[in-house]
């Protein structure tokens, strides 16, 4: 933005200084109703005057220096709140020139030691607004900061939290600390509206502790996670921690009578946020009205009979905040109905709290000691103020109200609470499409927050919410970019509310988002979304299916990329991921089921998502998998979802396929036979390899495996669906007339027979040194027959298995009709385990 400037000067006149510090002041002074300095100005004057100062090292020693360090201070705030007005980029020149003037001060014109705490605690919100992250630039400011004065104090660690700064808080801010402590005092003048200012600083300690709990809870856990490097961090400031802490709770209780009910509820939600090891609370011994009212509350609330121990804990001031929360309005049973403001209220109390912030009051209720009965009066009665001025309440602070309902499922206002929202939600979702229909857009809903009451109606198992499908089908033509994981939110939504909101209306407006989803444009737009975002898109397969929405063709080759370049996998896919192709595969063959008319549609299934992208993908994770077991002696990983895959990648075949002829051409269906035999050969001859390999290392553990790594199961399965594809498409060939066309249909499948039958008789595809063909593994799994009946051998396949398998086939297993080696293997060893008296 400024990336032409004038010349550098080193040396900064007064003249220059005070000139270029009215002006700039002028041009964003807004009060009295002034409008602002148009931004092309506002630049003009930062290119040309601004900036030249920022760069100087010296100042005129002609004038008073003190004078000329505090205009050079005002310059640097004004000057970073300019960047805040007009949005500059963080990583820009103005912004690099303003944070280089500040970290470089004590080398250049010294002028933060002229800075007044106010302005100190300005430039540092001003640069966290505008993007800076660079710690930095704020130890100079930080020294400035005067701990008297809790309203910047408060300014900054807030701006600070806000933007994920919470190292910053802890290691810079907090140990500026030096046991100030504080008398109550009111902010003069007039607020906002022009009326008498009523904030005090009390107040300000109050947002003073909840940040101080969130940053020393982040910093905490985040050491916690990254406990192997916690000897290279800078020891927490605890003696600073604990004595800020502890004086600004006494300074919060000794001002009691002037907090505000919502100052309770985040002074409670402060204490109750401050991690383990900071639970224990030091120096409350300097404040003995502190102990009386912690002892008396457990004497006569929290614990009955049991006195103050001499240790004060977060649970205890936590406890004490709640108590006042409360105080006076528990014993009410009936609210009175109509408006909140109609009735009495208490001040500091729940009845003193917007209903927006009593949703806050929910997530901390159960971890604040209190008898149960007392819990659940107050539940009841917090959720019952909530539910009676819902109509009053923001759309943002309802669906937060929904988010709080998960800390109370299972309680008695749970259900009718959920009713309650869901109703007004609704309602508010169809005035906000009749005002998207007559261009109105005041009522415009947050679109973050649909979102997130997306995931709650799927969260909660919602049955009906029509606002929330009738809103979405108007929004969606304006919505320009879809994230995959809030179209999945969207589409499980849809799904949960289907049945009853009406199935086919909801599918429309799930194939809309799909729709959006195909046509998004991104870093990836050439590539497959399934390798950029596996568990993402996996999910939305799932949702689409939920909802039983049809896929358009450009979703799914935007899902599944380019069926050309989805021949390697390298690193994209781990064996860890294997239960994605199960997943996936079971969304390809819901596809195939449905009633869809399009041949296209069908052809684009086919190629892209099994051909293309699902086929490649199980044989390299088979490969992987594979070869992990031969390094490792078979002794691998004992879940993964490989074998699962094999089953269900086979079903999805066999339906696609089509062999039976239902919808498809004799031709159609040995064309696909040809374009998948070779993948479908490779997996297979690894399959049987991969089974072998943990046969013997469960003959070693004794171990058995998952059902879903149970590659001795699966590769039955695996072997008679793929042997009844070749038998019964050879067979339809084969009976399908006289003609030129059907006789060279019926010879290419002959030798694909051929193929196939060398593939099971032959050891090519097993382990080095220890080679079984497909034959003999299906005759090894089951028990053993003849002279070797009564060895003391468990069983790899069970009567349950067989049952299992059989019950599970999508055709009856036969001796008649297309038989094939696998299956009359099966069919004999199967009947004769069934039949047999044994146990």
């Amino acid at each position: 933005m400024f990336s032409r400037c004038g010349a550098s000067r080193c040396l900064v006149h007064y003249r220059s200084l005070a000139s270029a510090v009215e002006k700039l002041n002028d041009m964003l002074d807004v009060r009295h109703g002034r409008e602002l300095t148009p931004r092309d100005t506002i630049k003009q004057h930062l290119r040309t005057e601004v900036m030249p100062l920022l760069k100087g090292t010296k100042i005129d020693r002609r004038h008073n220096s003190a004078m000329f360090r505090r205009s050079m201070s005002q310059l640097v705030r004004d000057a970073a709140f300019a960047a805040v007005v007009l949005g500059v980029s963080p990583t820009g020149p103005y912004v690099n020139q303003l944070v280089e003037c500040i970290k470089h001060d004590h080398e250049r014109m010294q002028f933060t030691s002229q800075m007044t705490s106010s302005q100190a605690s300005r430039i540092m919100v001003h640069l966290c607004q505008v993007g800076v992250r660079d710690g930095a630039v704020l130890v100079p400011l930080v020294a400035r900061l005067d701990f008297s004065q809790l309203k910047e104090i408060s300014r900054v660690m807030f701006a600070l939290a806000e933007e994920g700064m919470c190292n910053e808080v802890v290691l810079l801010i907090v140990p500026m600390y030096c046991g100030e402590r504080w008398a109550l005092t009111y902010d003069g003048g007039n607020g906002c509206g022009n009326l008498e200012n009523k904030n005090c600083n009390v107040f300000e300690a109050v947002r003073i502790l909840r940040v101080l709990s969130k940053s020393v809870r982040s910093v905490v856990e985040q050491r916690r996670i990254e406990g192997s490097a916690q000897e290279s961090y800078t020891p927490l400031p605890v003696e600073s921690i604990q004595r800020l802490r502890a004086n600004l709770v006494a300074f919060v209780l000794d001002n009691a009578d002037v907090l505000r009910g919502a100052h309770w509820a985040n002074f409670t939600r402060s204490m109750v946020h401050f991690p383990l090891e900071f639970k224990t609370v030091k120096y409350m011994g300097d404040y003995p009205s502190v102990l009386q009212a912690v002892g008396e509350l457990r004497r006569n609330v929290v614990k009955a009979g049991q006195g103050l121990d001499g240790e004060v804990d977060t649970l205890d001031l936590a406890a004490l905040g709640m108590a006042r929360l409360f105080a006076g309005v528990e014993q009410v049973q009936e609210l009175p109905s109509g408006p909140a403001t109609e009735r009495k209220r208490i001040r500091g109390t729940i009845d003193d709290v917007a209903p927006g912030d009593l949703s806050k009051i929910i997530t901390v209720l159960e971890d604040v000691p209190a008898p149960s009965g007392v819990k659940e009066q107050r539940l009841a009665l917090v959720v019952k103020i909530i539910v009676s001025q819902m109509d009053s309440m923001t759309f943002t602070d309802i669906i937060r109200f929904l988010h709080a309902l998960r800390n109370i499922e299972g309680s008695a206002e749970f259900f009718p609470s959920l009713q309650a929202i869901v109703e007004v939600v609704s309602k508010r979702l169809m005035d906000a499409a009749r005002n998207q229909e007559g261009k109105q857009h005041r009522a415009q809903v947050p679109y973050t927050r649909l979102i997130q009451l997306a995931t709650l109606i799927s969260a909660f198992r919602v049955k009906s919410c029509k606002g929330f499908t009738v809103y979405l089908s108007h929004i969606l033509p304006s919505v320009q970019l879809f994230k995959l994981d809030d179209a999945t939110s969207l589409m499980n939504a849809l799904a949960a509310i289907g049945p009853k909101d009406g199935q086919e209306f909801c599918a429309k407006v799930g194939g809309e988002i799909m729709h959006r989803v195909a046509s998004s444009n991104g870093d990836e737009d050439n590539g497959a979304l399934l390798l950029l975002y596996p568990v993402s898109c996996v999910k939305l397969l799932r949702a689409s299916v939920l909802l039983h929405a049809v896929p358009s063709n450009e979703f799914i080759i935007r899902i599944f990329g380019d069926a050309r370049s989805q021949q390697e996998f390298p690193g994209t896919f781990t064996l860890e991921e294997a239960s994605a192709v199960f997943d996936i595969s079971r969304s390809l063959y819901h596809f195939s089921r449905m009633k869809v008319e399009d041949t296209e549609w069908k052809e684009v299934l086919w190629s892209r998502g099994f051909v293309g992208f699902l086929l490649p993908l199980l044989r390299h994770l088979c490969s992987t998998w594979y070869n992990e077991l031969v390094g490792a002696s078979g002794k691998s990983r004992r879940v993964s979802y490989v074998p699962l895959a094999w089953r269900s990648t086979m079903e999805t075949l066999f339906f696609l396929l089509d062999v039976n002829l239902d919808a498809t051409s004799l031709a159609v269906m040995e064309k696909r036979l040809q374009e998948i035999y070779p993948v479908c050969r490779d997996i297979v001859a690894k399959a049987v390899s991969i089974a072998d390999l943990q046969i013997r290392s469960r003959g070693s553990t004794g171990e058995a495996h998952p059902f879903s790594s149970n590659a001795v199961l699966h590769v039955v399965y695996l072997l008679l669906m793929f042997e009844h594809i070749i038998y019964h498409a050879t067979w339809q060939a084969e009976v399908s007339g006289t003609t030129q066309e059907a006789s060279v249909v019926a010879e290419r499948m002959r030798a694909m027979k051929k193929d196939y039958n060398a593939l099971i008789t032959t050891d090519g595809g097993a382990a080095q040194g220890s080679g079984i063909t497909a034959l003999e593994l299906m005759d090894r799994i089951f028990p053993p027959r003849g002279d070797g009946a009564n060895e003391c051998t468990k069983p790899l396949i069970g009567r349950s298995e067989v049952m299992e398998i059989t019950t599970n086939l999508p055709f009856a297993i036969s001796l008649v009709m297309s038989q094939g080696p696998i299956n009359e293997c099966f069919c004999e060893r199967a009947v004769a385990l069934m039949v047999s008296t044994g146990d």
